[in-house]
């Protein structure tokens, strides 16, 4: 087995809109194979369609491992097991289905209504300013940041702030450089935040309902599960909303397409959510026993990366998986994972960002890159792929 100096150096690009050609090359020769991480840690990469699924359902597979420090991993520091294990402690605290419940398409804090309103009134302000815009700055960012503020039961004037936290999301050297000064920061803002969080939200819910646990929660764990939580609303839909406000102001017949058939935009968005390319990193795992993944032994303790973008572009599953094609025949891909770990939040997700693409489509119909395509540029060494900017006219 070679030594991890001699392994490839995962991750392998930064771009949202293009896969990797290391993880092409991997899908057809290598859909298990070891490689390095930012963290100096030899790890087996998976990219195969059928060889995610099966990792991505493998109890053997720990997602909690990955905080302990006597485990590899992909950073140079541990992350915290608030983060890679936030179900696992609010399971413990009692609070498990609160979250899901809160996380949920039935959720009673911010309706769908509300949704389409922060998009409508965030694109008026952006056509009212006038050409060009950034569909990042004035767009994607912002309403990820209020939605998710009316989610928790934050404040919504704190939304212009927090818009700008996606910095904590920052890998590799960007992480190195910044994150424990960008952490501390996050930590002191959310403290005061929770010390007088109302009942509205579902952070409130969640801090009265740990009140009366048998297993509480120490007050340092719910500040860090509340800054998780608000990050995993801000980092991934903001990302993915940018990426579909790329894709339609770059592709004028399937903008056209989507408001002369607006029932199509649902599978349009299942089809954006496969050929998309939103891991910086990956989805990790840590062995806690001996298994099979891909017809690969992985040996107790080592690390698994899992390239969901990689395993939605598989050729073997998707034929000619780098088009996007809103007519493909439905094939489940793995946006959102599979198995225990099934993004809770899956069904919300689509639902808003159903609502802010609709209001995007109905408020620019001239939409068009101010920039040429190529010019686009992505924010590197961050676990969630977005452009710097995605400036527009009309």
């Amino acid at each position: 087995m070679p030594r991890a100096g001699e392994l490839p150096h995962y991750p392998f690009g930064f771009r949202g809109d293009e896969l990797a050609d290391a993880l092409r090359g991997f899908l057809a020769d290598a859909p298990v194979t070891r490689v390095v991480t930012n963290g100096g840690w030899p790890a087996w990469l998976v990219t195969g369609y059928a060889a995610a699924r099966e990792a991505l359902k493998d109890p053997l597979l720990s997602r909690s491992r990955a905080a302990d420090p006597a485990m590899p991993r992909e950073e140079k520091d541990p992350p915290p097991l608030t983060v890679v294990g936030t179900m696992h402690l609010l399971r413990g605290a009692g609070l498990r289905e609160e979250a899901v419940k809160g996380m949920g398409p039935r959720q009673p804090h911010v309706s769908l209504e509300r949704v389409r309103e922060i998009a409508d009134t965030l694109l008026a302000r952006m056509v009212a300013r006038g050409e060009p815009a950034d569909l990042v700055a004035d767009f994607a960012l912002p309403w990820a940041a209020e939605v998710t503020c009316e989610l928790l039961g934050l404040p919504v004037r704190d939304a212009p702030e927090l818009a700008g936290w996606f910095g904590l999301l920052a890998t590799g050297r960007a992480m190195e450089e910044h994150l424990f000064d960008d952490w501390t920061k996050a930590m002191h803002h959310f403290e005061e935040r929770m010390a007088v969080i109302g009942t509205d939200g579902l952070l409130g819910r969640l801090v009265a309902l740990n009140r009366s646990s048998d297993r509480p929660l120490g007050h340092d764990d719910l500040v860090e599960i509340a800054v998780f939580l608000f990050l995993s609303g801000l980092g991934n839909p903001a990302a993915f909303l940018a990426l579909c406000a790329l894709v339609l102001a770059r592709d004028h017949e399937l903008a056209a397409r989507l408001r002369r058939e607006p029932e199509a935009l649902p599978r349009a968005l299942e089809e954006l959510y496969r050929w998309s390319v939103m891991l910086g990193d990956s989805i990790t795992r840590v062995a806690a026993a001996e298994t099979v993944v891909g017809g690969v032994t992985v040996r107790a303790g080592e690390l698994v990366l899992i390239s969901t973008d990689a395993a939605n572009r598989d050729p073997a599953v998707f034929d000619h998986p780098e088009r996007l094609d809103i007519d493909r025949p439905p094939v489940p891909h793995l946006r959102f994972g599979r198995g225990r770990h099934f993004c809770p939040a899956a069904a919300l997700n689509r639902a808003q960002t159903e609502e802010a693409v609709r209001a995007l489509l109905d408020a620019v119909p001239g939409l068009r890159l101010a920039v040429a395509p190529d010019e686009i540029r992505w924010r590197e060494d961050h676990a969630v792929l977005l452009p710097e900017a995605v400036p527009v006219r009309w």
